[in-house]
């Protein structure tokens, strides 16, 4: 394809943004569609945790890449620092402290920060936790959140200024396709814009547009609540990093001092699926979805909490919202060329592991279109669902 390929990127969260400042970065002549702004949806509704921990190596890769492509930023975009470091902790009963410790060793040579904690180490820098069944902590102090709209549009704004074009409010009606190509995409209005290489990277959406050019793959839209807590000053005296407990199938971050973030999972994020949690409910049209909460939601999502966090339990409830996550079958991220037709590349189903991947997702798209395949990608090909 050469730099000299022209790109349309369609979706401007934080794997599409990324793609098209690596795009523009690497020569290639890139329009980057977005029906709404930058981060107008999944991405600015993350909890944007960050965490390099992963039993899977190239998620580990990924999500150390993205934290420091978040972190360099202020010298990328010219702007303020979007990354909280706060530190990361997760706890994990006897079932994984194995696979966990092993995974930690590994991430280690990796090149992230990461310590394996004993139960009491755990409790020594966890004031207000209890120890309830922890075998095994990780903390990983270089790690903790990011402003996920913040960053998003930054990135956005650098690739502009790398050359890219930017369309806001422009809605994408179809992938346009010829025989065994896609060859652009029609716009709302009836604009049709021609290309080498279409990105898709539009998440919840993502299938509808597949549609329109008789593709598929096997995702499908869960809602996901977050409870907001209100901390009156303390967030960070209650929560004091990100976290994640494998036990009580939930996670959680302060936001500065005022609030804190707190949601449940279904496992998943490090590659075990727990099937005694709740899953949640299925969307079938991204546009129209209840992203507000009612209270039973988030007192269901608190009450997780209470024998790990008791304090948990006296804060404020605030309104909560709810995300979109676009979910493959084995909750693995689907990127690269799509099967059975050239010029087109798929980012999608990436499962909740978007934010924190995303931008290394993005370059290494930027990577695939212009210089070939990228082994860290192999995995996530769309490819291996042929069979199904």
């Amino acid at each position: 394809m050469g730099n000299g390929s022209d790109v349309i990127v369609v979706g401007a969260g934080i794997v599409g943004s990324s793609a098209a400042y690596h795009l523009a970065a690497e020569g290639a002549s890139v329009t980057l569609i977005e029906q709404s702004h930058p981060a107008g949806g999944p991405t600015g509704k993350s909890s944007a945790l960050l965490h390099a921990f992963y039993l899977m190596p190239e998620l580990s890769q990924l999500a150390i890449r993205g934290r420091d492509i978040l972190v360099s930023l202020p010298e990328i975009a010219g702007e303020g620092a979007f990354v909280t470091q706060i530190g990361m902790m997760w706890v994990c009963g006897k079932d994984n402290a194995e696979s966990w410790s092993a995974a930690a060793e590994r991430i280690r040579g990796e090149g992230a920060a990461m310590e394996t904690l004993t139960p009491q180490a755990f409790a020594d820098a966890a004031p207000g936790f209890t120890l309830d069944d922890v075998t095994l902590a990780i903390w990983e102090p270089e790690y903790g959140y990011a402003d996920a709209f913040g960053a998003t549009n930054a990135i956005a704004r650098a690739a502009r200024a790398k050359g890219a074009r930017l369309l806001q409010n422009t809605p994408v009606a179809r992938l346009l396709r010829q025989g065994d190509r896609v060859t652009g995409v029609e716009l709302k209005d009836g604009a049709c814009l021609e290309v080498d290489t279409v990105v898709l990277a539009a998440g919840p959406w993502t299938r509808r547009l597949l549609a329109t050019a008789q593709l598929d793959l096997p995702l499908h839209v869960e809602r996901h609540p977050m409870a907001v807590l209100d901390a009156g000053g303390k967030a960070r005296q209650v929560m004091p990093f990100a976290w994640c407990d494998d036990i009580s199938c939930n996670y959680a971050r302060p936001d500065n001092d005022g609030v804190i973030l707190a949601g449940t999972w279904a496992g998943g994020g490090t590659g075990v699926r727990h099937e005694e949690a709740v899953r949640p409910r299925l969307v079938e049209d991204p546009d129209h979805y209840m992203e507000g909460m009612d209270e039973a939601e988030s007192v269901e999502i608190v009450e997780t909490f209470a024998t790990r966090v008791p304090a948990m339990l006296q804060l404020g409830i605030r309104p909560g919202y709810a995300g979109l996550y676009d979910m493959s079958p084995d909750d693995l991220p689907v990127i690269g060329a799509m099967p059975g037709v050239e010029g087109l590349v798929v980012s999608a189903g990436s499962s909740g592991h978007g934010f924190k991947t995303g931008p290394a997702v993005g370059e290494a798209i930027a990577h695939l279109v212009t210089r070939g395949p990228q082994p860290i990608l192999a995995p996530f090909s769309p490819t291996r669902f042929k069979a199904a």
